[in-house]
C-alpha cells in the first residue's frame, strides 16, 4: 500500500488510473486538496470520462507530476477507507495484460466482482432557473404532471414512467428538456450491500431479577406483552448468563407460536424491549468445525511426502490419480499444514467439480475460515468472499478460474484440480487466460513482479 508523503500534501498530487476500458494506458486526475491525507493506491473512486460517462477506476500510482497532454479532471469521490487491490494483485494485471495482449483495464474489469464495480440510474430533476409560470413554451398535460413531481425530489426514469403510466417516456424528457425545464442526469450507486438482520434483546434496565420481577407484575395486565417477554426469556435465558443478552434472538425467531407483532412493537416502543441490526455473513458455515481426524493411506503418506520434498527445491509439483483415488485427502493435509503456519490457501477446482458435496466436506473440517467462489453465487455474495480474503476472515478459498482474482498476499498453497480441465479456460472477453498458468505465476509472485516492472 502507498500513502504519499504528508509533507508534500500542499503540492498538487494526481493519481493514476486503472479504468475499465480497452485503452492500453493509465489515465491522470487531480485528487482534491482536501483528500491528500486519505487517498491510497489501490482504493476504487468515481470519476469523469468524456463528455457524458462516469466510470469507476482503481488508483494505480500518486505523484505531482500533472499531464502533458490534457488538463487533468478532478476524482469526484473516493469509495474505499483502504486498498480493495494489493500490490501483488497490480503486478498479476500487468503480466496478464502483457502475457495476453489486452489492457490492465480489461484485466481489472474482469477481476473485480460485479458487486464492486458502480451502476448507474438514469435521473431527471427541475431545471434550477425554471418557473412554470414565467416560461414561454406551452406544456401538455403530462408534461406540467412531471415537473409538477419534480417540484418535491428528482426522479429515476422508471418512476417517470410509472407517474404518467406509459411504456416510452423519452419523447416527453426529450421535449422537457428542449424546453430548458428538465436536467437529466446519472446517480451512481454502489451495487454491494451487506446482509443484515434484525434482532431483540431485552433493555439493559431490566437484566436484575428484581426489575424483571416488577416488569412482569406491570404485564399482568396485558398478557400478549407478557407473552413475547416469557418467549424471549426462553430462548434468551440471562438469568443464567446475562451476556446473552448483548446477542439477543433474531426478530423472525421471536415471532413464532402465536406471539403477536404488535405486542412485540408496543414493548419495544416503550423501552422494555430493544430492537437493533446487524450484519451477517451470507455463508451459513460452521464456526466451531469438527476436527475429523485424517488418516491417510500408506500409500497416500507416500505421495504426501514427495510433494513436501518436491517444495523443498521446486515451486510446483504435478499428483497423478484417477477419480476417486484419494487426492483430496492428501489436499486436506496440505491445505491444514498451510493454515497452520499462518499462511493462505486457493484450492481451484472445474466449474463442474465444484460441487455442493465437496464444499460440505470441506466445510466441516475448515469452517467459518473457508470462502467458496463460484460465479453462481449473487454478486453480494462473492464480495464477502473478496472482503473475507482482504480482512483476513478467509484464509481458505476453494473455487473456479475467477479465483485467481483474489486478493491474496500471503498465499502459501494453491492447488489446481483436474489442471487439464477445459473450463480453466477463458474464452471471451479478455483477457482470455488460463487458470492454471496465472496460478503457476502466482505462485512465483518474483516473475509477476519482473513483468510489471516492464510497465
Amino acid at each position: 500500500m502507498e500513502i504519499f508523503d504528508k509533507q508534500n500534501n500542499n503540492d498538487t498530487l494526481f493519481a493514476e488510473l486503472v479504468l475499465p476500458v480497452p485503452i492500453p494506458k493509465l489515465f491522470t486526475y487531480r485528487v482534491p486538496a482536501a483528500w491528500n491525507d486519505k487517498v491510497k493506491t489501490g482504493q476504487r473512486t468515481i470519476v469523469p470520462f468524456g463528455q457524458r460517462k462516469i466510470l469507476t477506476g482503481v488508483i494505480a500510482k500518486l505523484h505531482h507530476q500533472p499531464p502533458t497532454e490534457y488538463e487533468a479532471k478532478y476524482l469526484l469521490e473516493l469509495l474505499d477507507e483502504t486498498e480493495i487491490i494489493t500490490p501483488l494483485q497490480f503486478q498479476l494485471y500487468y503480466w496478464m495484460a502483457e502475457y495476453y495482449m489486452c489492457t490492465v483495464g480489461e484485466v481489472m474489469n474482469a477481476a473485480l466482482p460485479a458487486g464492486l464495480k458502480l451502476s448507474s440510474e438514469s435521473m431527471v430533476q427541475l431545471h434550477p432557473g425554471f418557473q412554470l409560470e414565467d416560461s414561454a413554451f406551452d406544456f401538455s398535460e403530462k408534461e406540467r404532471l412531471v415537473l409538477h413531481q419534480l417540484k418535491s425530489e428528482s426522479l429515476p426514469y422508471s418512476d417517470v414512467a410509472k407517474l404518467l403510466d406509459v411504456k416510452s417516456i423519452y419523447s416527453i424528457l426529450k421535449s422537457l428538456a428542449s424546453k430548458e425545464s428538465i436536467i437529466l442526469f446519472e446517480k451512481v450507486k454502489e451495487k454491494y450491500h451487506p446482509k443484515t438482520e434484525k434482532r431483540i434483546r431485552l433493555q439493559s434496565a431490566f437484566l436484575g431479577k428484581k426489575k424483571l420481577e416488577s416488569l412482569f407484575e406491570t404485564l399482568a395486565t396485558k398478557p400478549k406483552q407478557e407473552a413475547v417477554l416469557l418467549k424471549y426469556l426462553q430462548e434468551v435465558p440471562v438469568f443464567h448468563d446475562p451476556d446473552l443478552n448483548e446477542k439477543g434472538i433474531g426478530r423472525s425467531g421471536l415471532l413464532v407460536d402465536d406471539i403477536s407483532e404488535s405486542s412485540l412493537h408496543t414493548l419495544v416502543k416503550n423501552k422494555i424491549l430493544e430492537e437493533f441490526e446487524i450484519v451477517v455473513p451470507r455463508f451459513g458455515f460452521e464456526e466451531n468445525t469438527v476436527d475429523h481426524p485424517l488418516l491417510l493411506s500408506e500409500k497416500q503418506e507416500e505421495a504426501r511426502n514427495k510433494i513436501l520434498e518436491s517444495f523443498e527445491k521446486h515451486d510446483a509439483a504435478l499428483l497423478h490419480g484417477i477419480t476417486s483415488s484419494g487426492k483430496t485427502e492428501i489436499y486436506i493435509d496440505l491445505i491444514r499444514r498451510a493454515l497452520e503456519g499462518g499462511s493462505q490457501v486457493l484450492y481451484l477446482l472445474p466449474e463442474i467439480a465444484l460441487t455442493t458435496q465437496i464444499v460440505h466436506r470441506l466445510k466441516k473440517i475448515f469452517g467459518a475460515s473457508m470462502g467458496v467462489y463460484h460465479s453462481k453465487f449473487s454478486d453480494n455474495e462473492r464480495v464477502e468472499v473478496w472482503n473475507g480474503v482482504l480482512t483476513g476472515k478467509f484464509r481458505f478459498v476453494v473455487g473456479v478460474r475467477s479465483s485467481v482474482f483474489l486478493p491474496f498476499d500471503n498465499l502459501a498453497l494453491l492447488i489446481v484440480d483436474e489442471e487439464h480441465d477445459p473450463s480453466y479456460k477463458q474464452q471471451d472477453p479478455a483477457p482470455r487466460y488460463h487458470a492454471r498458468d496465472v496460478a503457476r505465476m502466482m505462485a512465483l509472485p518474483s516473475l509477476i513482479s519482473a513483468a510489471s516492472n516492464k510497465q
